[in-house]
């Protein structure tokens, strides 16, 4: 079976990387896809979110087996893939809570998560990896569906596990690419099966919460991909990179040092192509 590694050998779009380059910062997506640089650190965000999203792997498969894991199962779990991420790649960045205090923060989401199921809804497949063509670039968007389950109505949807700090906003979920990308997708594989997409959001309030988002994509959202997709294809060819300093993710971003320096190193390429 392909796997999503396979289809990320050859130049490709992404949900990721689309919205790192036209919503984020170019200039980010430059390092990170043309100059390859060293990450210092990794984000608490993103060493959560994947300890997470392993353990929403484990329940998806029981799901599929029909019947849930122990709670104690996933908590455990949980700690363990949490010293696992640690251990894996560049160190995580500090924060002002210990790891051990994020640790339970994190099994108390997986916890909640499993607390919540819906028994009447039925896993269908989880990671899905896709490649498929959009519109008239010469890469792939490619992807990998976290889960795809069926509802007590019949109908698929497609959905993604995410962990927040916070309630997402009521049109998060209508406004995010995410579900444009992925539909787009999945209705290439299998036409006209579904255009629901669904993000369960484990939110870290003291108390945790999981929200469902569910949000619907038209003919028209995929067209809107395919004019967005061909202007990231523009951005790309014409080396049209910049810093994005007012980016809402400019204070945790791995890059901070190389975009300091960015237009120092911009101004000798010009004097160099000008002699």
């Amino acid at each position: 079976m392909t796997s999503l590694s396979d289809f990320r050998e050859r130049p490709h779009w992404s949900y990721s990387s689309l919205n790192q380059i036209l919503s984020v910062c170019s200039l980010a997506w430059k390092f990170s896809h043309i100059d390859k640089l060293p990450k210092p650190f990794n984000p608490v965000s993103l060493v959560m979110g994947s300890a997470y999203h392993r353990v929403m792997e484990f329940i998806a498969m029981h799901r599929l087996e029909g019947r849930l894991p122990m709670p104690a199962e996933t908590r455990d779990l949980f700690h363990t893939l949490w010293e696992r991420e640690q251990k894996e790649g560049p160190p995580m960045e500090k924060t002002e809570d210990p790891p051990e205090k994020l640790a339970e923060q994190g099994a108390g989401l997986v916890v909640a998560y499993l607390q919540q199921v819906d028994p009447r809804e039925r896993v269908v497949d989880i990671n899905q990896a896709f490649a498929v063509p959009v519109g008239s670039s010469e890469r792939p968007l490619i992807g990998e569906i976290d889960c795809i389950v069926e509802g007590a109505d019949s109908q698929t949807v497609l959905v993604d596990w995410k962990t927040s700090a916070r309630r997402w906003p009521k049109d998060q979920a209508d406004n995010s690419l995410q579900p444009t990308v992925y539909l787009y997708a999945y209705n290439q594989l299998m036409p006209g099966c579904t255009d629901k997409f669904r993000f369960d959001v484990a939110v870290k309030n003291k108390t945790p919460v999981i929200e469902l988002n569910t949000t619907t994509r038209t003919s028209d959202d995929f067209l809107r991909l395919e004019r967005l997709v061909e202007a990231a294809d523009r951005v790309v060819q014409h080396e049209l990179f910049y810093p994005c300093d007012q980016s809402f993710a400019c204070a945790g971003c791995q890059y901070a040092e190389p975009c300091k320096a960015w237009h120092r190193q911009a101004a000798r390429k010009t004097v160099n192509l000008a002699a």
